[in-house]
């Protein structure tokens, strides 16, 4: 029997609790909302989060995953901006706010690297 989505959000606020991020893009399948966990895209609206939200602790390499991802989703929101930026400051500040993700990105380890 399918969760209401009354549960559905209840276990979406829980993955954010848990350092879950929501996303701005609906999902491309159903169009509903997003949410990036350890890593992982996860739609709200037809897959089932109860298992994932009933997960406790967070391996090191789920850390680094959602490190990631979250680097990876700021760089993004400052390419935005500075594509749209005209004050050469502000362009300057940017590129190297940029930058520190980029340095960050490549300090963490790869698949199969050990901490």
């Amino acid at each position: 029997m399918g969760r209401s989505a009354k549960d559905k959000m209840k276990l979406a606020a829980e993955l954010v609790r848990k350092g879950a991020t929501m996303l701005a893009e609906p999902c491309p399948q159903c169009g509903g909302i997003q949410v990036r966990f350890r890593g992982k895209v996860h739609c709200t609206s037809h897959e089932d989060l109860s298992e994932i939200a009933g997960t406790e602790g967070a391996s090191f390499g789920d850390v680094v995953a959602m490190v990631k991802g979250v680097l990876i989703s700021k760089m993004g929101e400052a390419a935005h901006s500075l594509e749209a930026e005209k004050d050469l400051d502000r362009q300057q500040r940017l590129t190297a706010l940029m930058n520190s993700y980029f340095e960050l990105l490549e300090k963490l380890p790869g698949k199969g690297q050990s901490p």
